[in-house]
């Protein structure tokens, strides 16, 4: 037997005996992680290696098993974060169109390909069409929703023609118990509720990514209804949810926290679902958030005044009505009343100036009045954002459009805040053994992922770094399969992804295959207890995910993780496949 391979089996059973909190063998999955859809042929091209002690691999051809390829190894660097020593295995030169696997004592790896064009173009698509499949309020047609053979149709859930006034929402012209109408939108996550301040969080991932590649995004074709309607087919998907999200709003201005009913429902389809609906609460965060959302709009609508006659000037009427709200009622946080047992997203602790920024941001943009650009406190601290810290989607917002306000305020804050971040994250990826940005793994960290993803793709484009780039593609990688779980973690894409999220749909329909395009919440040593803690593969933070319905701690999935996915997937396909009208 070779020695570096009885080496490493020695070695292995010593790390399972001592490991702390490994909880059984069958931890370690594969030793050899890839991208599971594959590479550009132009690009860089990486695969992670795990305990293998080794100082070379091989690329092989996936039906005849040739070699095509030797390359040699990185020197090995332990990973706290899953407890393994990780190489990187580079083989960029390879350029031949073709099926591959890594190979390297006696291990090898899911199939990939390489490819000249449109790799990740299905996987741009589909993590897009993952919100017309969210859809409240229409049938799900089979002709819009198949997916390799598979028929992910289904009824019309919530009409939502009778939402009930909670009487936390209630004022005099709209007491407790009347009821509007809200229809349309996307359910939130695995649930079938749908809150303010999420829909608007996500709304910015998609909306950022239009703005920055309208070109490709007017070309890409989703076959949803709306289709072919002149509109590009990302901007069709968001009004959808932007219909809603205008009817969340109170007449005085302030923006309803959630529309939802008083518990979740069972594991069962939208249409099944009577349960009683309310508008629950105001919040000063929902309402500068629904701001924020509605100033994008209000841009990124504007060519389609045609199309969608009045939509850029209400988005805009509605955004200054909200921040007025805002401005009269800036301390109002929410928290689930009595009787209320459904997703919270509160802000309650915690200062409401990262919501004053994004908002004061995206009206500044949008309105070129320079009073909102004075709200903006440069002080404050910029990290990667999420549903309850969002100062930097308007950090991200201003770095995009920075040439263009430049002629109206000093942008060197934006600059600096901005290169900052980018610089933060550059190196967060930069050193850490599996080539990923992320400090600490928790509830939805394929979201945190995402996200950095895309700020470092931004940063590209803003400072045209090519280190950005290759940390984007990096961290893109690991949301594809170079990740010590060894799941592609964006459903129906690459060998090895989820089947049993923790989705009322996913488990109601009761497929084998899951719907495709949605990216799960991913390894978090939190809340193990959802599903037993002995039921986890292992306790170490990178490692913990669990493929079962039970395992809402890493496999629901949620509207503000499926967005940076889907925004990512199409940065990439632009500047690691270099999309022109031509390369279709």
């Amino acid at each position: 037997m070779d020695f570096r391979i009885l080496k490493r089996i020695l070695g292995l059973i010593v790390s399972y005996i001592f490991m702390w909190g490994c909880f059984s063998l069958s931890a370690q999955v594969n030793f050899v992680r890839v991208n599971q859809i594959g590479y550009y042929a132009h690009s860089t091209k990486q695969a992670i290696l795990a305990n293998m002690d080794a100082t070379e691999f091989e690329v092989r051809e996936s039906v005849t098993g040739d070699v095509v390829f030797r390359g040699e190894l990185s020197e090995g660097k332990h990973w706290k974060q899953s407890n393994e020593t990780l190489q990187v295995a580079d083989f960029t030169k390879l350029t031949k169109p073709g099926k591959y696997y890594v190979y390297c004592l006696n291990e090898k790896s899911h199939p990939f390909e390489i490819k000249e064009k449109a790799v990740y173009e299905s996987l741009a698509v589909w993590t897009l069409k993952a919100f017309y499949l969210w859809r409240a309020s229409i049938d799900i047609k089979p002709e819009y929703a198949t997916f390799n053979g598979d028929d992910y149709s289904r009824k019309m859930g919530h009409a939502d023609d009778t939402v009930y006034i909670h009487q936390t929402a209630a004022t005099e012209r709209r007491p407790a118990e009347s009821f509007v109408s809200a229809p349309r939108g996307w359910y939130d996550a695995g649930d079938y509720n749908l809150y303010s301040v999420n829909a608007s969080v996500s709304l910015h991932s998609l909306a950022l990514a239009y703005e920055m590649f309208p070109a490709y995004y007017k070309s890409l074709n989703l076959n949803i209804p709306e289709s072919g309607n002149g509109v590009p087919d990302i901007l069709n998907e968001m009004k959808w949810e932007y219909d809603w999200l205008f009817n969340m709003q109170d007449e005085d201005g302030g923006v309803y926290h959630k529309l939802s009913s008083l518990r979740f429902c069972t594991m069962i389809m939208p249409d099944k679902d009577d349960l009683d609906r309310y508008m629950i609460g105001k919040s000063t965060a929902a309402t500068l958030d629904f701001a924020a959302a509605m100033a994008m709009a209000a841009r990124i609508y504007k060519e389609y005044d045609s199309i969608f006659p009045g939509m850029s000037d209400r988005a805009l009427k509605a955004a200054l009505r909200a921040w007025k709200w805002a401005e009269a009622n800036p301390d109002v946080h929410f928290k689930n009343p009595e009787g209320v047992r459904t997703g919270e997203y509160g802000d309650m602790g915690r200062s409401l100036t990262d919501e004053v920024f994004w908002a004061a941001s995206e009206l500044f943009i949008t309105t070129g009045d320079k009073k909102y650009f004075d709200k903006l406190d440069f002080m404050e601290m910029f990290e990667t954002p999420n549903w309850s810290v969002v100062n930097t989607f308007g950090l991200m917002s201003l770095a995009f459009h920075k040439e263009k306000i430049s002629k109206i305020v000093n942008i060197d804050p934006i600059d600096r805040k901005f290169k900052g971040l980018s610089e933060s994250i550059y190196n967060m990826c930069h050193y850490c053994p599996n080539l990923v940005p992320i400090k600490k793994f928790e509830w939805g960290s394929n979201g945190v992922i995402a996200v950095n993803g895309m700020i470092l793709g931004l940063a590209h484009q803003v400072y045209k770094s090519d280190k950005y780039k290759e940390a984007m593609l990096s961290t893109f990688n690991y949301l594809m399969g170079t990740n010590p779980t060894d799941y592609c973690f964006v459903s129906r894409f690459g060998t090895r992804y989820p089947r049993n999220f923790h989705d009322r749909r996913t488990t109601a329909f009761g497929k084998y295959e899951p719907m495709p395009g949605y990216l799960c919440g991913g390894a978090n040593p939190g809340q193990v207890a959802d599903c037993g803690k002995m039921n986890y593969p292992s306790s170490q933070p990178a490692r913990c995910y669990l493929d079962k319905v039970c395992s809402y701690s890493t496999n629901e999935i949620a509207n503000n993780w499926n967005a940076p996915m889907a925004g990512l997937a199409g940065i990439v396909e632009n500047i690691i496949g270099r999309w022109t009208d031509s390369s279709k």
